[in-house]
């Protein structure tokens, strides 16, 4: 996303004979895709919802067909905690919840903003 618009505005800066046309194109296929970009990153929002209660650790997702992935938070045996790249700077990552009934994990927050301490409630919570 920065790439994209750091790439429009430095289409501004050089000064280039007889491309204006052009240039203009490019421009306006560069602001296309950043649009279309952010109007996904907000759909994949809104598909998503993430509960943490005194009981239970929960995901739903999805449009049309809702799915639903849950733990009670006793069953908790494993928060695995993983931020990477410049949204990991930032304290946005991805947290897993595993119980001991499975080797993966059961319940997963992704793009979760202050992951830590959503990691750190659900400690807080268990037994």
């Amino acid at each position: 996303m920065v790439i994209l618009l750091a790439a429009v505005v430095t289409s501004f800066w050089p000064v280039l004979p007889d491309l204006g046309l052009m240039l203009w194109a490019a421009r306006a296929a560069l602001v296309v895709i950043a649009l279309l970009l952010i109007c996904w990153i907000q759909i994949d929002r809104l598909r998503r919802r993430y509960v943490v209660t005194n009981k239970r650790v929960s995901v739903e997702y999805g449009i049309i067909n809702r799915i639903s992935n849950e733990v009670r938070i006793p069953d908790i045996r494993s928060i695995n905690l993983r931020k990477t790249g410049l949204s990991g700077l930032l304290g946005i990552g991805r947290v897993e919840f595993s119980s001991a009934a499975t080797d993966d994990a059961d319940v997963i927050f992704w793009n979760t903003p202050e992951a830590e301490k959503v990691r750190d409630l659900v400690r807080s919570l268990q037994p």
